[in-house]
């Protein structure tokens, strides 16, 4: 018999999470917000093997306004401009660049869970000219009845290798290879 943690379907997120994200959807629920769960959470709720630390959130400059607004009652530090280099180096032709996100940004706690909104984010590695603003069509989930938009896999895994973090690229191949066995086993 298969183990529950072989499964690599199931998707295991702590409670902890999905409790933080009922609460994050009861405030911006009928806002008319765009956003989406990023990070190692919008990873495991795609069935990517993950530890999430904290909810990621990207969206518009203006959704970014409209969620701190939203949540204003959970102790939100204030929204800024902002710059951050991120603790992992981009490896790229075989050299370490840092690699660094700017955004609007601000966070907030929701059941101790940390909660990181970037608002227009884009990347840059080391001194090279920013990249476009992060923009995708997302894909939906279903948690607990509420349809969450997550930032799609592909989009991930073309981040990841342009970074030269095949170890996370890796992982989303995994979960495409299971999808297209799914697939093959489905349409015989």
């Amino acid at each position: 018999m298969e183990e529950e943690h072989d499964n690599p379907l199931l998707i295991i997120i702590p409670p902890k999470y999905v409790s933080a994200l009922l609460k994050l959807h009861e405030k911006l629920e009928g806002k008319n917000i765009e956003w989406a769960l990023s990070g190692d959470l919008g990873e495991s709720l795609r069935t990517v093997r993950a530890e999430p630390d904290c909810i990621e959130i990207v969206t518009s400059k203006d959704g970014a306004q409209q969620i701190h607004d939203a949540v204003s009652d959970f102790n939100v530090k204030p929204a800024a401009d902002a710059v951050e280099k991120l603790s992992r180096n981009a490896m790229i032709q075989g050299k370490e660049y840092p690699v660094y996100v700017r955004s609007r940004y601000f966070e907030f706690d929701i059941n101790k869970i940390k909660v990181k909104v970037y608002g227009d984010l884009q990347f840059k590695v080391n001194d090279w000219a920013w990249g476009d603003i992060f923009q995708f069509t997302a894909d939906i989930v279903n948690i607990a009845g509420k349809k969450t938009s997550v930032v799609p896999l592909t989009v991930k895994y073309q981040l990841y290798t342009s970074l030269g973090w095949m170890d996370r690229a890796e992982n989303i191949s995994k979960v495409f290879a299971i999808q297209e066995q799914i697939l093959h086993k489905r349409f015989r």
